[in-house]
């Protein structure tokens, strides 16, 4: 990677694992990008809301070439500037004007995940099969993947073409970092319900502005509905699982979080209901759910 960014930008430093790096006393991100059509549709659509905010976030560098890809790889550097987190969150909750999700199509992505997960654990089972606890949680978390898909389920039971509205979202929960939040890299086209899920896991939005949010910005009820099934889906635990370089270490960790879930479940299943009405999980409020 590093060879890349001296040979194609004449940058000769040692990169972080994360891809950030100093250099002149300016931040950095390099990255590989697998899809470089899906990235620069994402990157238009981010800096249109960085526009709206105010900010500038991450624009990209263009190589020796004139370039902005290098075998993949692209460069960005960071711009130092205010940032609002309120004007940011009104921003990137904005519906986009283009065709809508079917739920259908998310459930069909869901139980294909949750199988590949199933299918790793045959894997673990070995390599770890002295540590019976780790597969334990491994299924554990299957089995809220499958809660989820039920809550699906209720939307498709109302219709079976319910689709969401689209916009920019965080693909994966962040630390709370301002040049984080405003990485091109960290986003998706995807569901509002999903950018909610990952600020509240990031630890960005209390519940207390999810509420706010829901009181101040129109879901219609197959929103709110997903929204809920997105709290429960695992997405996080389930790309862990299937990375390569997972370790039992890494997996156990989660153990240490399952209080904090459980709340998290509650507490959600308490602001929704407020405005649908969700299918009862009753393990959710049953004191030997774990």
């Amino acid at each position: 990677m590093s060879h890349i960014l001296k040979m194609y930008y004449g940058i000769n430093v040692s990169i972080e694992e994360t891809g950030y790096f100093r250099y002149q006393g300016e931040l950095y991100y390099f990255c590989y990008i697998y899809d470089i059509a899906s990235f620069m549709t994402v990157y238009r659509y981010y800096r249109y809301m960085m526009h709206q905010c105010g900010t500038q976030g991450f624009t990209l560098v263009k190589n020796h070439n004139q370039d902005i890809v290098s075998q993949n790889y692209i460069l960005l550097i960071y711009h130092t500037s205010p940032f609002d987190f309120s004007n940011y969150l009104q921003n990137c909750l904005q519906p986009f004007p283009i065709p809508k999700m079917k739920v259908i199509d998310i459930k069909e992505q869901w139980i294909h995940k949750i199988d590949c997960v199933r299918e790793k654990v045959k894997d673990y089972a070995y390599s770890f099969k002295h540590d019976q606890d780790t597969i334990s949680l491994i299924y554990y978390y299957c089995g809220i993947g499958e809660n989820s898909i039920n809550v699906l389920n209720e939307i498709l039971r109302i219709d079976q073409n319910a689709a969401l509205s689209m916009s920019l979202s965080l693909s994966h929960p962040i630390q709370n970092y301002v040049h984080e939040i405003v990485n091109p890299c960290y986003y998706t086209v995807s569901t509002r319900a999903r950018q909610i899920v990952c600020l509240l896991r990031s630890q960005l939005l209390t519940y207390e502005n999810i509420s706010e949010l829901l009181e101040s910005q129109y879901y219609d009820v197959y929103e709110i509905i997903y929204l809920y099934a997105r709290i429960l889906y695992p997405s996080h635990f389930f790309d862990l699982i299937l990375n390569d370089k997972v370790t039992p270490e890494m997996i156990q960790n989660f153990y240490f979080h399952l209080h904090e879930e459980r709340l998290m479940y509650q507490e959600m299943l308490r602001i929704l209901s407020f405005y649908v009405t969700l299918p009862k999980i009753s393990w959710i409020n049953d004191e030997n759910m774990v």
